[in-house]
């Protein structure tokens, strides 16, 4: 015995249609999230290659440097 809304809706359906909505929901914003966490990720990646990109700057400086202390010693001797 279930319960006739017009049109031959039932109770059940409308049961269904609200928790279908919801599940939906649900999924929307769980999915919200992971494309925030993969969003913070890559950002950090950026930062790790920009980080990583003045270490290496900065090894050539002092390579070069070195180089012309090694010169300037050897014009000394």
């Amino acid at each position: 015995m279930s319960m006739k809304i017009s049109n031959g809706f039932s109770l059940g359906n409308v049961w269904s249609i609200i928790i279908t909505l919801m599940a939906l929901a649900v999924l929307w914003g769980s999915s919200q999230s992971k494309l925030e966490y993969v969003e913070d990720e890559i950002e950090d990646l950026k930062i790790k290659k920009a980080d990583r990109d003045v270490i290496e700057l900065h090894l050539d400086l002092i390579t070069n440097d070195i180089s012309e202390i090694k010169q300037m010693i050897r014009d000394l001797k």
